[in-house]
């Protein structure tokens, strides 16, 4: 059954990474506007946040494989509306439907994960989704952008057969209940347990919050480092950006071997200090292959900090919250992305790349040194 359902997650991330990466050329192309493509990542990113909390409650209430099948069906229902229109509303609608999907796919997963699988194999089922996650993301960037040069007519066709697809494989299977009243009461008590726990794993949020704002700097200067600094050809642009996934790849199965195989705290607070001379690296190198293993190796370390952190969390969130602080827990952590986004777009106006990622490298340091403290803190923790 999790295979079933891990794959047909993949495919839904590879058919929405695809519909954004095709529609934002096609607006720029018809409309010749930026802004207006650009719109399509705004509308993704509202919808995500501001439907989080909604689809963990409904995560927390009712069975997670149901929840799982009705995303898939919500992107079918998403991608036939361009086959009525294609005209730039039509294409925001179908964004804002299917990012509902998508997203609904995403979280009911993670609970499936939680509730079908046993607890001594959540650290391979975290694996396997995070290994996923980083082909999807090739896989789905690969066929987008292949679609715009082959077989434009028939992209919308295609996503529609393969969210069918996604849909067939997530047939649900009974599930047990964790919630004897569904009504107002038992709502409100699970959000102030939420509220509770949440308060308990602050200082967690703060460091994670942290680590992904200034590893947004990576894809806020990319394109800039190497056509503005390295001046290089897009080949190089391109080859970095897909190292990290790659890394993440190649990375993935090293969590549970060997040495990484028992989570270990001190190592991962070792392994996020590791991330401070990588930044300092692509901000005084000068050779765009350098750059690029350098983005390798980074995608390696990630999921040997992620992976443990995510099965932590799984493990000690109780069931019948568990929609709720998944969900604050993406919107406080993915907020990270815009909020340090922006800062690092206004840095650049008084400051060059390399300096601003030299800066970045650097304060990686405190927050690692903060991270000494807290992960062992947060290994310790035991709900009651």
């Amino acid at each position: 059954m999790f295979y079933r359902f891990l794959v047909s997650r993949a495919i839904t991330s590879i058919v929405m990474i695809a519909f954004l990466i095709f529609y934002s050329w096609s607006i720029v192309s018809k409309y010749d506007s930026v802004f207006l493509a650009g719109l399509l990542i705004t509308i993704s990113l509202a919808v995500e946040i501001g439907l989080s909390f909604p689809i963990g409650h409904i995560i927390d209430v009712y069975n997670n494989t149901v929840v799982n099948l009705w995303s898939s069906v919500i992107m079918v229902l998403a991608f036939t509306l361009l086959l009525l229109n294609t005209g730039i509303f039509y294409i925001y609608g179908a964004t804002a439907i299917s990012v509902f999907g998508w997203t609904m796919k995403l979280d009911s997963f993670s609970a499936v994960i939680k509730k079908h699988t046993p607890v001594n194999s959540f650290k391979k089922a975290n694996s396997m989704n995070n290994a996923t996650s980083s082909a999807s993301s090739i896989l789905g960037t690969v066929t987008g952008g292949s679609a715009i040069i082959f077989f434009h007519y028939y992209f919308t066709y295609l996503l529609i057969a393969l969210s069918i697809i996604s849909a067939i494989l997530s047939v649900p299977v009974v599930e047990k209940s964790f919630h004897d009243d569904k009504g107002t009461v038992s709502a409100i008590e699970d959000i102030k347990s939420a509220g509770i726990f949440i308060g308990k794993i602050t200082g967690f949020l703060v460091l994670a919050f942290f680590i992904n704002g200034l590893f947004i700097s990576l894809d806020t200067y990319s394109s800039g480092l190497f056509n503005i600094v390295l001046k290089t050809s897009p080949l190089y642009y391109t080859v970095f950006s897909l190292s990290v996934p790659l890394g993440t790849i190649f990375g993935t199965p090293m969590a549970n071997m060997g040495y990484f195989k028992n989570d270990r705290p001190l190592v991962l607070a070792v392994l996020l200090l590791v991330f401070s001379p990588s930044l300092i690296v692509l901000s005084i190198s000068r050779y765009p292959v350098i750059d690029i293993i350098d983005a390798f190796i980074i995608g390696i370390i990630l999921p040997l900090i992620n992976i443990p952190l995510i099965t932590r969390l799984m493990k000690i969130v109780p069931m019948n919250i568990y929609g709720k602080v998944m969900a604050f827990v993406k919107i406080f952590t993915g907020g990270a992305s815009p909020v340090m986004g922006a800062v690092f777009s206004l840095l650049v106006l008084y400051a060059t790349i390399p300096t601003v990622l030299l800066i970045t490298g650097i304060l990686v340091v405190p927050l690692s040194l903060y991270g000494f403290r807290i992960i062992p803190t947060f290994f310790k923790y035991e709900p009651r």
